[in-house]
């Protein structure tokens, strides 16, 4: 704890820290960026606790400078952060390194320069957003790049946007705000649907999503209390596409067994795939069924802003008919953790703070621009800073380039694969930025034709094996980092996520290959397969 004495000098110790910090975090990035590194040093929890102190003790690192002149408070500053800036050092050294390009194992990669700068500068203000007057720059700048990144999805004028804490939490917000538009009296009488209450307006309300969507609508299903059996999965195409004439056959049934359907979600870029749902379809669909329709892009929405992708693929045609649609800045286009955006054609963020407010009086004045009454929150964090100020700074093309550069990446990559002896795409040609495949070693390569016909479940249960195996060794190695995913009827297979802009496909992609190779070569099967 600062003292009375020592306070005046709190921008002294903050300059004494940036300074020391600006070396630690210059040098981490450096090290990120070259690939011959380590993307971590892994060990186990139990090591971890070994080699870092982690306990919390009642007395700071430092010592409280009562009584101290400036010259001794300078001097204990810089023996107070010794201990300090230890820990900060372990915290980088065996942390995952994001910067570095073989950092594929999830839908983010490193952030940029700038991002860095957006997190310093809001750490800083150490504001909230939740009221105009608390923070009235950065509620500007949410209406502003909410209502501009609607427009790219061809939402409209009067189309915008609220931030959430993550895509979870966009999608949760998207489900309750379609519940108390279509269904306001639950907002104060609670959900009591019908048969359960003869008078009610609804019957028990259903959840329709691809059988491949992320799993953030059945948690938002049993925030609700609507329950997770109340989740429709639909079933896709072989792509992982949600099927339509699937959707409506499952709509009519639900009617017909007196339930009301509610809100349909198509995803924008599935987790595992990458695939994307026919957004025209499936929202003339839900008009027809009077259901909210939501896009969940948390992963592939951010495509939009190349200009590329709009010309040349369908993905985002009917995206001007969803009535709510969720992109995540922090994965595609490299903006900081957490970023995450809510948008909608119906008048922007005042159609949420409408349907969703509570009406703290005490906190909330009557402002428009009061943009924490549009969530089921109170503080909020300005994450709208992070992606504002990278637009400032890259503009729409210099983000859209970003996106270029991954696609262009993983087609490259998806023809080493394809080319490649002992391993097998998944799904050819890939959806999106997910190049999914399995590697079959050498002396198992007999087993391969009852994998594929499918009629051999020893054989499937071995290729499973040998993905999880070969990706567990090549995690603790610290080379990579990578994952694998399991679909139904298929075995568990790697899933390559690429997105970063300084991902080398000779370099680093080409060097993945052959680390799989080998460690698959490296292993006794028999005796992995016997255990």
């Amino acid at each position: 704890m600062v003292s009375s004495e020592t306070t005046n000098n709190v921008a002294d110790e903050l300059d004494t820290l940036l300074l020391r910090l600006q070396k630690l975090v210059v040098d981490y990035v450096k090290e990120g960026q070259n690939a011959d590194n380590a993307v971590v040093r892994y060990y186990s929890p139990e090591d971890l606790y070994k080699r870092i102190d982690l306990a919390l003790p009642d007395s700071g690192a430092g010592v409280d400078g009562k009584g101290l002149n400036h010259l001794d408070y300078d001097r204990l500053t810089r023996l107070n952060i010794v201990e300090t800036f230890d820990l900060i050092k372990d915290t980088l050294k065996y942390s995952v390194n994001t910067w570095n390009p073989r950092f594929m194992d999830k839908l983010y990669a490193g952030t940029n320069p700038i991002g860095v700068v957006s997190e310093l500068l809001l750490a800083i203000l150490n504001s909230n957003s939740h009221v105009y007057h608390c923070s009235p720059v950065l509620s500007l700048m949410e209406i502003e790049v909410t209502r501009a990144t609607a427009q790219l999805l061809n939402m409209g004028k009067d189309s915008g946007g609220i931030l959430c804490p993550g895509g979870s939490a966009s999608n949760l917000l998207a489900v309750v705000t379609a519940r108390n538009k279509l269904y306001p009296s639950i907002k104060s009488k609670g959900y009591m649907p019908r048969p359960f209450n003869a008078d009610a307006d609804y019957g028990v309300l259903k959840l329709f999503t691809s059988s491949h969507s992320h799993y953030s609508i059945d948690q938002a299903a049993q925030v609700l209390g609507l329950g997770l059996d109340n989740v429709v999965k639909v079933p896709t195409d072989d792509e992982g596409r949600m099927l339509v004439s699937e959707l409506e056959r499952l709509l009519q049934e639900s009617v017909a067994r007196g339930e009301t359907p509610f809100f349909i979600n198509a995803t924008s870029g599935t987790t595992v795939m990458g695939a994307f749902d026919p957004l025209d379809k499936i929202a003339r669909l839900a008009k027809k069924y009077n259901c909210w329709c939501h896009a969940d892009g948390s992963w592939g929405g951010s495509a939009v802003f190349s200009d590329q992708v709009t010309r040349t693929k369908d993905w985002f045609r009917g995206s001007d008919l969803v009535d709510s649609f969720t992109i995540n800045p922090h994965k595609l286009l490299g903006v900081p953790l957490q970023c995450s955006m809510l948008l909608t054609p119906h008048n922007g963020h005042v159609m949420f703070a409408r349907t969703n407010s509570i009406k703290a009086d005490y906190l909330f004045h009557g402002n428009a621009v009061d943009l924490g009454a549009a969530t089921i929150g109170c503080g909020r964090r300005p994450d709208a800073l992070k992606v504002f100020l990278a637009w400032k700074f890259y503009g729409k093309q210099g983000l859209g380039q970003r996106v270029d550069r991954a696609l262009c990446s993983a087609s490259e990559f998806m023809d080493l694969v394809r080319r490649r002896r002992g391993f097998i795409l998944v799904k050819d040609p890939c959806p999106f930025l997910q190049i999914c495949f399995w590697y079959v070693p050498e002396s198992i390569k007999d087993q391969v034709d009852a994998w594929k016909s499918q009629s051999d479940g020893g054989a499937l249960g071995k290729i499973a094996v040998v993905t999880r195996t070969i990706q567990q060794r090549i995690n603790h190695s610290g080379a990579y980092l990578v994952d694998h995913a399991p679909l139904p009827g298929v075995p568990d297979f790697f899933r390559i996520v690429i997105n970063a802009p300084t991902v080398s496909v000779d370099r680093d992609l080409v060097g993945l290959l052959d680390r799989i190779e080998s460690v698959g070569n490296d292993v006794n099967w028999e005796k992995i397969f016997e255990q």
